[in-house]
């Protein structure tokens, strides 16, 4: 699956058909499914760190996750909630 793809239909499988064909027809919903997964993945790397920086590193990048996942649900035309869960 196309990079940063899977992250999104992870994040809102009941919209997967819409993620896919607005992936192939939106170039700039691409590069924010992209920025998604690269921002989750970095999450992954500070919740496994042992570095002092650690929880404000991780903060950052939930906060940076949830903001994302608004605008994709925005592109997307989905309700959007800011009590929305994001990855921990």
């Amino acid at each position: 699956m196309e990079y940063g793809m899977a992250r999104v239909i992870g994040c809102f499988p009941e919209h997967a058909a819409s993620i896919r064909d607005r992936f192939h027809a939106d170039e700039s919903f691409r590069e924010m499914c992209g920025d998604y997964t690269e921002t989750l993945e970095t999450l992954e790397r500070w919740q496994a760190s042992s570095s002092p920086h650690k929880a404000a590193r991780i903060e950052e990048y939930r906060e940076l996750a949830g903001a994302l996942e608004i605008e994709i649900a925005t592109a997307l035309q989905l309700p959007t909630n800011d009590g929305m869960e994001h990855p921990r």
